[in-house]
This record gives structure tokens, C-alpha cells and sequence, in this order.
């Protein structure tokens, strides 16, 4: 069985086509991007902007078209936080899914927090091995912990790197008074959140998203070296990166190692509250996993055809209220 999977984020649509039948790794056989840049077009009151409406609208439009004679009858559409959290969410999900064909669905973020510890846990292949995920998306920071198929324990606040970035540092680059507040109102909430973690074992503390993804390529290159596959995040070259990145504006961030245009202005913001995480839970180093929210999303599809068949709308009803 083929499943056609529409992830809307911050940043950009993806639409993909993943075999499950195929070992049940989530590999797509065939995906197309196109950028939404929902990120870029909300305003600090969460509202997302006309242009930004009419963008992220092509971008899925964009998506379906390309492939119109590829998907299969199974397609699930969802927006990420961008998508979510928007103040004119409704209208929003309205219009993309008038484009797309089909309803979008969202996850709240403890369920988004738990179908990305669902990856983790495939991606690590140990049954019964504790793990601790972290997870920085565009609107919130995950931490998750356990040691079955989902978490015991998640935390998600809002403190996702674009988030930061629209409400803290709207200077390009930022000034210091903005990095400053930046850093206080994040010091102020995730020690505190995160205490029991700190007093707690952790297992394998694991990193999850683009943003890590992207620090970890950074951190690890040297002399002209690109570290294109790095296996972990060390919280002490994390550190030292911070200050530099503060200093830099977007387009000279854009160029460094690893750091993409569409997530050089949040990679400052990222990178400050990954390093509070990792000193409020006590860890020095994360490993990286490539595998995220859309992995977990098609395991938990292949779970739930097993469990109720292959007809969409059972398997819609079933996986709860991402189709509410």
C-alpha cells in the first residue's frame, strides 16, 4: 500500500509518496517541495497576512499539481504549529484545503511530540531502551521521554524558533537588549519545566528537527571541512557558536555550513534555547536523528491499517483528532 503524505510547515509544503510495504522504512519513492513561508508572513500577533494566505495556497497548490498523476487514494494533509497556532488558523486551513482536495488535519503539540518520539523510537531499533528526544520546531520545543513505543512524559512550550524569533529579535541583525529579553523569558520557563528531567535518568538523549539538524552541521564543521552527516550535537561547541551568530545578519548566516536561507534568521534563536535545554536537563550531547514528524506520521498510518484495515475513512476515525 502507497500513502501519499502533505506536510505544511513554516518554512515550506512537502508532499511525498511512501511505500509501506517496503521493510516499513518510511522512505519516500518519490516527494516535491515548494515554500510556503508562513514563517516570514505572520505577524507578531500570530496573524498570518494575506500574501502569506495566497503564498502558502500556491505552495500546496503547487504540490498537488506535481503530483497529480502519482498519489495514491490514500493522501493525509496536515499543517505543523505555522498552521496550528495562527490566529486566523480556520481560515487558513480553509483555503489550503480548497487547494488541496482533502481536509488538513493538525496534531496538537503533544501529540505532534509524541508521533516524533514514535520515529525516534523505529529510527533507534533498541525495544525497551529508554530514550529522550528534543525536538525545536517553528512554534514550540518538545522534550519527551519513555521507553515504549510513545513517551511516558512530554513537555511542549512555546518556544519554537520562529516563534522566538518573530516576538523577541525583529532586527536584522539583533540587538542586544533584544537577545537579552530573548534569553530571559526562555530562562524564565524551561529550567523550571524541565526539572524533573534534570533530576531524572534520560536514557539516550536524542535530537530531532531541522533547526539541531542544522547546528550539528555547523558546530562540527572546521577548516573548511562541511560535516555534511554529523552524528551528534555537543552542547560546548553549541555554546561557543551562539555569540557569533548574534553578530551576523541573515544573509551572512545564510552562508555558513549547513544553516539553509529559509532557517538562517531563526538559527540564532534556535540555537539559544536548544543550549538552555540542554543545560536545564543535564546533558552535554544530543545524537541526531534524521527521522521526524513525518516518519512517525506514516508508522502510526501503518499501525492503524493494521489494526482497522486499509479503508481511509476508518483510518481517519481511528487516528483521532488530527481529522476532528
Amino acid at each position: 500500500m502507497r500513502l501519499g503524505l502533505l506536510d505544511i510547515g513554516s518554512a515550506a509544503a512537502r508532499l511525498e509518496i511512501v511505500d509501506l510495504d517496503r521493510a516499513r522504512i518510511p522512505r519516500a519513492s518519490w516527494s516535491f517541495k515548494a515554500r510556503t513561508r508562513l514563517a516570514e508572513n505572520t505577524g507578531a500577533d500570530g496573524v498570518v497576512t494575506e500574501a502569506g494566505i495566497e503564498q502558502a495556497a500556491r505552495a500546496v497548490r503547487d504540490c498537488v499539481r506535481a503530483g497529480a498523476d502519482k498519489v495514491p487514494g490514500a493522501l493525509l494533509a496536515y499543517g505543523t504549529s505555522a498552521v496550528r497556532d495562527a490566529v486566523n488558523g480556520a481560515e487558513l486551513r480553509r483555503r489550503l484545503a480548497a487547494v488541496a482536495g482533502t481536509r488538513i488535519g493538525v496534531l496538537s503539540p503533544r501529540d505532534e511530540a509524541g508521533l516524533t518520539f514514535h520515529a525516534a523510537c523505529h529510527w533507534h531499533g533498541r525495544p525497551g531502551t529508554k530514550l529522550t528526544t528534543v525536538d525545536i520546531g517553528g512554534g514550540t520545543i518538545d522534550v519527551a521521554t519513555g521507553a515504549d513505543a510513545y513517551p511516558d512524559d512530554v513537555v511542549t512550550l512555546p518556544f519554537g524558533a520562529a516563534r522566538l524569533t518573530r516576538q523577541y529579535l525583529p532586527d536584522d541583525p539583533p540587538a542586544q537588549d533584544q537577545i537579552d529579553d530573548l534569553v530571559e523569558a526562555i530562562c524564565g520557563t524551561v529550567p523550571r519545566s524541565l526539572t524533573r528531567y534534570a533530576e531524572s535518568d534520560l536514557g539516550h538523549p536524542v535530537a530531532q528537527s531541522k533547526v539541531l539538524r542544522q547546528l550539528a552541521i555547523l558546530t562540527e564543521s572546521s577548516d573548511g571541512r562541511v560535516a555534511r552527516h554529523p552524528v551528534r550535537l555537543v552542547r560546548a561547541k553549541l555554546e561557543s557558536w551562539i555569540p557569533r551568530l548574534a553578530v551576523l545578519s541573515q544573509a551572512e548566516r545564510a552562508r555558513l555550513p549547513g544553516v539553509s536561507r529559509t532557517r538562517a534568521r531563526r538559527i540564532l534563536a534556535g540555537a539559544i534555547v536548544a543550549e538552555v535545554i540542554l543545560s536545564a536537563i543535564g546533558v552535554d550531547e544530543l545524537e541526531i536523528c534524521p527521522w521526524g514528524l513525518r516518519e512517525g506520521m506514516v508508522f502510526r498510518f501503518a499501525d492503524v491499517c493494521d489494526q482497522v484495515g486499509t479503508d481511509l475513512d476508518d483510518v481517519r476515525d481511528a487516528m483521532g483528532e488530527m481529522f476532528a
